[in-house]
């Protein structure tokens, strides 16, 4: 077997906690060649980088242009790498996947996009694990700039250590949101967001998880129930939705897939769950719109004026005093439900 075509280059090795790494430099084109920014895709559970920004890669490259020079390090994982016997130099090899970029992707990619080959001093693991990349990750960047919500929330699930209950039921939301923006037959379909600002009827998976997380702790409304079942109360309620106010729920601006829509009608979520549970023993779409039905006489064009948490529970609270006007059921926490 011909042995893969390899980059060489005089290094200094050293340690820090049991993990080998090694100090070099190298032009910002050649490691470019060489390393991956494993951005974080939307509709898969792989990578753990968020997207490029282009404008700020735009506005790194002509600042190398300018003669400006950039002496901080880029930190990088190699997978395919190794350190030659005397410990002089790192022996890469030349694949566009042998290392994964954890911190200074932005310089590194305005590097490669500058007319100046800007040569960069670099920092590299080679022995680090897909999990402390991604301890390393959010460690670095969580005190440096902060990782954004959406993106922390994805790798919850992935970072060592135990987890609060907080954080548990946060990684379990996450779940959820994964489950329905992936099945063609839910009103969530291509429409929970992480990577990008949510658009016109798109949800972002942090205001998702904000809402949803709390009924998801130990006792709450959701608790009891399966990740399949806890899927098909949220799909029920927003198709009960589509039926009750049709011309709203069609509507290219949806109030029902705004922040503060969404916040209110999961804030009447168990509410809703109670009632209908209670008359009909069931979760069915056309028991829940019978529910629903309690407060069809909703004005929606009010809920467009206000926002922010306060507004969310203003709403709920409305709609909680029209559903309970002719007194809900009031089922158990581990009832069982018939669901479409």
């Amino acid at each position: 077997m011909t042995p893969p075509e390899t980059l060489t280059f005089p290094c200094l090795t050293f340690e820090q906690a049991g993990k080998n790494l090694v100090f070099f430099h190298c032009t910002a084109k050649t490691l470019w060649s060489v390393t991956q920014v494993n951005q974080r895709a939307e509709d898969g559970d792989k990578g753990y980088q968020r997207a490029l920004l282009m404008p700020r890669v735009d506005k790194i490259s002509k600042f190398i242009d300018a003669n400006n020079y950039i002496p901080t390090s880029v930190l990088i994982s190699f997978t395919y790498a190794k350190v030659s016997k005397d410990g002089a130099h790192l022996v890469v090899d030349k694949r566009k996947d042998a290392g994964w970029v954890i911190d200074g992707q932005h310089r590194l990619a305005g590097g490669n996009e500058a007319h100046t080959d800007l040569i960069l001093p670099v920092v590299a693991f080679t022995d680090l694990s897909i999990e402390d990349q991604i301890k390393c990750f959010v460690t670095i960047n969580k005190e440096q700039r902060g990782v954004s919500s959406s993106l922390y929330l994805e790798l919850l699930k992935n970072l060592p250590g135990e987890r609060n209950q907080t954080e548990d039921a946060k990684a379990r939301a996450v779940d959820l949101a994964h489950q329905l923006r992936q099945d063609e037959s839910s009103p969530f379909f291509g429409r929970i967001v992480s990577t990008t600002s949510p658009r016109s009827r798109e949800l972002s998976l942090t205001n998702f998880v904000r809402k949803v997380h709390p009924l998801l702790k130990p006792n709450a409304r959701l608790s009891s129930y399966s990740d399949e079942k806890r899927c098909g109360i949220i799909n029920a309620l927003y198709k009960a939705l589509q039926q009750t106010f049709p011309e709203e729920y069609e509507s290219a601006n949806s109030i029902f897939f705004r922040t503060v829509g969404f916040g209110a009608l999961i804030g009447i979520l168990p509410t809703v769950l109670d009632i209908t549970l209670g008359e009909s023993h069931s979760f069915r779409v056309g028991y829940v719109t019978k529910t629903l039905q309690r407060m069809a006489d909703c004005d929606f064009s009010n809920w467009r004026k206000l926002t922010g948490s306060g507004a969310e529970m203003a709403i709920a609270e409305d709609l909680r005093s029209r559903l309970t006007g002719g007194g809900p059921g009031s089922p158990s926490l581990g009832a069982d439900i018939d669901l479409d």
